[in-house]
């Protein structure tokens, strides 16, 4: 199969028109002793407001000639807990990206952003990178046919594509029809004493409300929803999800995820009996030879609540025989990092779970808000090829990276994503 070529900041700049002005400005980028072993997306906070659309380009002349392009975006990780985001600089420095200092040169809009949304039927909305599709966002209710009325749901991510256009997350699977893509939903939900089940879709439900943000560019796209949960009588959750998803690179694709919950009255939350699955969950699409990682190493058979940082899943989604693989971290800023894990690893259950709060019950109180950060890593060949281990460090331990003015009177640093 003909491998996808993700845009690069090369083809980028055809699209983009440079501003004739000097550079003001310089990208001072600290990775350590060692070059970045993997892209590393980054979001720079900054001190004062961006102006919205703006776009700067750093050229890294050291070695090989590198473009870094930085957008507009909003601070999905930097932002403080809560619904209140603020903007930021969205960025990815290549791999093989040194410490240096880069002067930067203000770009006009692109003509042709990297990312595009496209409205689909049974309100659904697709995100492409070029022609090729990354993600679809449910926000309407969908049922599979033969799939029994009980199962109908919203506000969930699937398909979600590897780089060459497979789908790696499955719906409706027949094993267990609640599965639905990327979710996130708990199976004991207690509100005034009478129990629930979010994971079941059993007296509660998730209904989307509107959209919060859809913006795609050069660097990155980022779709925020604003959602609730319901009774058959009324609402009792405000939900907030935004999605960043960053371009692909030589080895993967970054999709951070930032998940906001307030009460509107008393709301507790845990996972299942012993098991204790419930969190933000990844149903993968059945697939051959496949592969289960974690930093534990390879693992040989399902485990429940195990705490991990990451965890990756990979094998064979098609006939063509090249391997893809999904990976979740958790971020380390959520409470109880790192949470245990939920792991399915069979060719045709496969099942990745961020199990929190796990056994022990959690209240959300109203006027409190509870956010969880999270990257979905989506990578070619297993988790080694994919270099997994090294895109979780570019998540966890993010290089430091700041704008400063070219007199370094004034700067907009990195805020560390924690």
């Amino acid at each position: 199969m003909k491998r996808f070529i993700s845009l690069g900041a090369a083809a980028i700049m055809a699209g983009l028109q440079l501003v004739a002005t000097p550079a003001t400005e310089v990208l001072t980028v600290s990775v350590g002793s060692q070059p970045l072993a993997v892209d590393a997306p980054v979001e720079v906070g900054v001190r004062e407001a961006v102006p919205r659309g703006e776009a700067l380009e750093a050229v890294v002349t050291e070695g090989r000639e590198q473009h870094i392009l930085l957008q507009d975006a909003p601070a999905l990780l930097t932002s403080p807990d809560g619904v209140e985001l603020r903007r930021s600089l969205c960025a990815v420095l290549p791999h093989g990206t040194t410490s240096g200092r880069h002067p930067l040169r203000s770009l006009a809009s692109a003509a042709r952003p990297a990312f595009s949304f496209a409205p689909l039927e049974g309100d659904r909305l697709k995100l492409l990178e070029g022609d090729r599709p990354v993600l679809v966002y449910n926000h309407g209710f969908q049922l599979a046919p033969g799939a029994p009325e009980e199962v109908r749901r919203s506000t969930y991510v699937h398909p979600i594509y590897d780089l060459d256009g497979r789908e790696v997350s499955d719906d409706f699977a027949p094993d267990h029809y609640h599965h639905r893509g990327l979710s996130w939903m708990w199976p004991r939900v207690t509100i005034r004493d009478t129990q629930y089940d979010l994971w079941h879709i059993k007296g509660l439900r998730q209904v989307f409300e509107k959209w919060l943000g859809q913006e795609a560019g050069s660097v990155c796209a980022t779709l925020g929803v604003k959602n609730a949960w319901r009774l058959a009588d009324r609402k009792v959750m405000d939900e907030w999800v935004w999605l960043r998803v960053f371009r692909a690179g030589e080895h993967g694709r970054a999709i951070d995820v930032r998940l906001t919950w307030q009460a509107l009255e008393p709301v507790q939350i845990r996972g299942q009996v012993e098991a204790g699955y419930g969190g933000l969950v990844l149903r993968l699409a059945n697939r051959q030879g496949t592969r289960l990682m974690t930093p534990a190493g390879l693992q040989a058979k399902d485990t429940n609540l195990q705490p991990l940082a990451w965890a990756d899943e990979s094998g064979r989604f098609d006939r063509s025989g090249e391997v893809s693989g999904v990976a979740i971290f958790q971020h380390e800023g959520n409470p109880g990092f790192p949470a245990g894990w939920t792991l399915r690893g069979s060719d045709k259950y496969g099942f990745l779970g961020v199990a929190w709060p796990g056994l022990e019950p959690v209240t959300l109180e109203p006027q409190r808000a509870l956010t969880l950060r999270f990257r979905v890593w989506v990578h070619r060949g297993d988790a080694s090829a994919g270099q997994v281990e090294a895109a979780y460090a570019a998540f966890s331990e993010s290089p430091n990276v700041t704008v400063e003015r070219a007199d370094a009177s004034a700067r907009r640093p990195y805020l560390p994503p924690w």
